[in-house]
């Protein structure tokens, strides 16, 4: 399985984001189920919010 990072913004919604990919997926580029191995909580962002750096 994968290993996937929950992330979870300030208006409740959740997106997952990739760790790092199995060798079932390097060798096949078929996604297997999700193993979430950590929980990042971006509280201070919504899930739209874009931060752009701009000088």
């Amino acid at each position: 399985m994968c290993d996937y990072t929950q992330v979870e913004y300030a208006c409740g919604h959740l997106r997952y984001t990739v760790r790092s990919w199995c060798l079932k997926y390097q060798e096949t580029h078929k996604r297997c189920p999700a193993k979430i191995v950590a929980i990042e909580y971006r509280l201070h962002e919504k899930c739209g919010e874009q931060s752009w750096y701009s000088p």
